[in-house]
């Protein structure tokens, strides 16, 4: 279908933005590296600290944690990071945990920024990441000079997807730094491992769609379209995100334990905060 023809998906849901940022772990350093990332989470909510971020720990390929910032608009973006900026000024024993969490535990790390494809996706104004417990990420590099096919490819499956009565969504992001373009971020938020039956039932039924034909004529995009391709299962730990009371508010019940109260006047005064990571959203390593 001609990119003109195809009607925009709602703009709720997903935000415009997506910041990425993988950190791979050394190995035998998940431990470590939760509880120091923890212990950062609270600092930032304890000191008031408006930069946000959601953290995953990966369930498949290489041991690593994944963080995302969600921003819907660039002065959004800039504005977190003005934030980490000033808050990292008036609390720098922060950076030296944050350059000790990074260089005790990782290996190797991987900041990507995506911005959303409104033409693409499957009802993705449906997306709520605040509900999001698990988390299907597949990374596409598009052979240059192909996205057309990348595009009707996705276009493709999002129909079959409707036919079929899918009841997993999912969103796209293209990427616009941080991997060799073109390459495309697909997203698709789950509430438990549960979801993953759905993902592959409507696999088997998009197969025996119109007799095969229209697998086939997936199979024959995703080969002109994909050069490589790379889907990670990822699970959301709640205790060393930092969100905010707006997001938390989407699930309070999982969201509120995690928050801290700022200590009333006067108290914890020998309770100096330790670092944090150059690793926080907007500029998480």
């Amino acid at each position: 279908m001609p990119a003109q023809d195809r009607p925009e998906i709602s703009k709720s849901g997903p935000p415009k933005f997506l910041n990425m940022v993988h950190q791979e772990l050394k190995p035998g350093r998940i431990g470590a590296y939760d509880e120091l990332e923890t212990s950062i989470a609270r600092i930032y909510n304890r000191e008031g600290i408006p930069v946000f971020w959601v953290a995953l720990e990966s369930i498949t390929g290489p041991r690593e944690v994944l963080y995302l910032n969600l921003f819907d608009s660039s002065e959004e973006m800039a504005k977190a990071m003005e934030a980490l900026n000033a808050g990292l000024a008036a609390h720098p024993e922060l950076v030296q945990m944050q350059d000790r969490l990074l260089q005790d535990n990782t290996s190797n790390g991987t900041t990507v920024l995506g911005v959303r494809r409104n033409d693409m996706g499957y009802r993705a104004n449906t997306i709520d990441f605040s509900k999001m417990r698990v988390l299907r990420l597949s990374t596409v590099f598009a052979h240059p000079g192909y996205e057309r096919a990348f595009m009707e490819t996705e276009w493709s499956l999002s129909e079959a997807s409707e036919k079929v009565h899918a009841r997993s969504a999912w969103a796209v992001y293209e990427v616009v730094g941080g991997l060799p373009e073109p390459a495309f971020v697909i997203v698709t938020p789950m509430q438990s491992l549960q979801e993953i039956d759905d993902i592959f039932e409507t696999d088997q039924s998009v197969k025996k769609t119109e007799g095969g034909a229209l697998q086939q004529h997936l199979q024959e995009l995703a080969r002109v379209a994909y050069g490589t391709s790379d889907t990670r299962l990822f699970s959301v730990g709640q205790k060393m995100s930092h969100v905010s009371k707006g997001f938390a508010a989407g699930d309070p019940d999982f969201w509120t334990p995690a928050t801290i109260s700022a200590p009333p006047a006067g108290a914890g005064k020998s309770d100096k905060p330790p670092a944090r990571n150059t690793g926080t959203p907007t500029s998480k390593p």
